[in-house]
C-alpha cells in the first residue's frame, strides 16, 4: 500500500494496521451492544440478557486474542520505525474493549430498577449519541492509516472535538443526578456507568494522538 503521498511504502505497516483495524472492529462492536443496551432502557426499560453478558465477554476475550497476534507481529517487525505509536494505539483500542465490557455490567445492574426521565434521560441518550459518533470516527481513523493519513488525521481531530463534547455532557448528567433522590446504590452505580464512559472517550482521544504521532513518522 502506499502511504505519505506515495513516498512511504512499508508493507509491514500495512498489514499492521489491517490488524489494528481487524481489533478495532471488535470494540466498535462491544461499545455497539453498550449503547443500543442504553437506548432501549431509555426508551422501553428493557433488561439486558444474560446471553449479551456473556458475548460481550466473549468479545472482550477475542480482542484479548487478537492483541497477542499483533503483539507477535510487531515483535518481529524489526524494520517497522512505528512500534511505539502502534502499541499505543493497540493499548487504547484494548482499553475501550475492556470498557465496554465494565458499562454493560454496570448498566445490567440498574436497568430493571430505575429508568430515567426528563432531563437526566435527555442528556444520557445525548450522551449515547455522542458515544456512538466517536467509536465511528475512530473506526475510519484506524482504517485510512494505510490508506491516507492525512483523512486518517482529520479523523483524529474531530475524535478530539467529540470528546470535548463528552466531558461536556458527563458534567452536566452529574450536575442533574447527584441532587436526585435515587437510592445510594443506584446513584453509585449510575456514576459510575458515566465515569466509564468518559474513560472510553479518553481512550479514543488517547487513540488520536497516537494517529497523530504516526502521522509525524510517516511524513519524515
Amino acid at each position: 500500500m502506499v502511504l505519505d503521498d506515495k513516498r512511504f511504502h512499508s508493507q509491514e505497516l500495512a498489514n499492521v494496521t489491517q490488524m489494528l483495524e481487524e481489533h478495532f472492529r471488535v470494540a466498535q462492536s462491544a461499545n455497539k451492544m453498550v449503547i443500543s443496551s442504553l437506548f432501549a432502557w431509555l426508551q422501553d426499560n428493557s433488561s439486558i440478557p444474560d446471553k449479551d453478558l456473556k458475548q460481550i465477554t466473549e468479545l472482550e476475550e477475542k480482542g484479548d486474542l487478537l492483541k497477542r497476534q499483533i503483539l507477535n507481529h510487531l515483535a518481529q517487525a524489526d524494520t517497522l520505525l512505528q512500534k511505539e505509536d502502534l502499541l499505543r494505539l493497540l493499548h487504547y483500542n484494548d482499553k475501550q474493549i475492556d470498557g465496554a465490557e465494565i458499562l454493560l455490567y454496570h448498566l445490567s445492574a440498574i436497568i430493571d430498577s430505575w429508568t430515567p426521565v426528563g432531563v437526566l434521560k435527555d442528556k444520557l441518550h445525548e450522551l449515547g449519541d455522542a458515544m456512538t459518533e466517536i467509536i465511528a470516527e475512530q473506526r475510519e481513523a484506524v482504517r485510512f492509516l494505510s490508506l491516507d493519513i492525512e483523512k486518517s488525521i482529520q479523523k483524529a481531530d474531530e475524535i478530539c472535538r467529540i470528546e470535548k463534547k463528552i466531558d461536556i455532557l458527563q458534567r452536566d448528567i452529574i450536575t442533574v443526578l447527584y441532587p436526585s433522590e435515587l437510592p445510594l446504590a443506584t446513584l453509585l452505580r449510575l456514576r459510575d456507568f458515566l465515569n466509564m464512559m468518559e474513560d472510553v472517550a479518553n481512550f479514543s482521544e488517547d487513540a488520536a494522538i497516537s494517529i497523530r504521532g504516526l502521522s509525524l513518522t510517516l511524513n519524515t
